[in-house]
């Protein structure tokens, strides 16, 4: 919601599931085996659901036990406040670390709806199809593009836009809605799956397209994620300092409210 107020940080807290709720712990050091996180404004969630099985199944993928993940998430709602702007983060932690789900109950930060964008030089992501294990080389790198001006680093394989540090990317072009290839490995954006399926209800064509960033030039591009919602790119860099001439995003803060109508209650 782009008028959500940040909550004090004074609400910021770390809690493990104990099997019927969440009790305080210390955090662990360690980045976790799956992590997930949504917005909450007033105890509305977009997609609460999607976000519960893309934790389940990536715990799963991860070798742990998805029925627990499952009775972990069912129990999220009652450990976070009811008002307000929160940005909770529930993580399957290595079982070395600790053995219970992990809960970070956050205040959200400041919500956006532009965003400049620069080209990773790398791509550091060591289980890139799954969120958590690269928390912490992703957090980098997305600070390594702020150092320059930016505010999300994009990865690429090949040369082919591929995923955020922190948000997937889409782009429009002849009046279709592209996205990177399902080939292309990465996070299976939540954000995404509802932006495709609001497209989709508005009749809109929703494309897949291996595309170079300089590639992108004229098209309008955006960001997606559950924090922010749509944040519409205002421009693109490489790392040599070359700047692409993507369009405006006259787009992006129509689709925002369309997407911020699926908030819904998620008790």
């Amino acid at each position: 919601m782009s008028g959500a107020a940040a909550t004090t940080s004074a609400g910021a807290r770390t809690l493990a599931f104990d099997g019927a709720g969440f009790v305080p712990v210390d955090a662990p050091a360690r980045d976790p085996l799956v992590a997930d996180s949504w917005l909450v404004v007033d105890a509305g969630v977009v997609g609460w659901a999607t976000h519960v099985e893309r934790f389940a199944g990536s715990v799963a993928r991860q070798g742990g036990d998805a029925a627990l993940a499952q009775r972990a998430a069912s129990a999220v709602p009652s450990a976070v406040p009811a008002a307000g702007a929160w940005f909770p983060r529930l993580d399957w932690p290595d079982p070395a670390v600790h053995d219970a789900p992990i809960l970070h109950v956050r205040p959200a930060p400041a919500l956006a709806r532009r965003a400049r964008v620069r080209t990773a030089e790398e791509d550091p992501r060591t289980t890139p199809h799954v969120k958590g294990p690269d928390l912490t080389a992703l957090g980098a790198l997305r600070e390594r593009a702020r150092g320059e001006g930016a505010d999300e680093a994009v990865v690429t394989v090949g040369g082919i836009v591929v995923d955020g540090a922190t948000s997937a990317v889409a782009w429009w072009r002849d009046d279709a809605l592209h996205l990177p290839p399902a080939s292309a490995t990465r996070v299976a954006s939540t954000t995404a799956r509802q932006l495709v399926a609001v497209a989709l209800a508005r009749g809109v064509e929703v494309r897949e397209e291996a595309a170079a960033p300089a590639s992108l030039a004229g098209a309008e591009v955006w960001l997606v994620n559950a924090l922010h919602g749509i944040r519409g790119v205002t421009a693109w860099a490489e790392p040599d300092g070359t700047h692409h001439a993507i369009a405006q995003p006259r787009r992006a803060d129509a689709w925002h409210t369309a997407l911020e109508r699926l908030r819904r209650p998620w008790t």
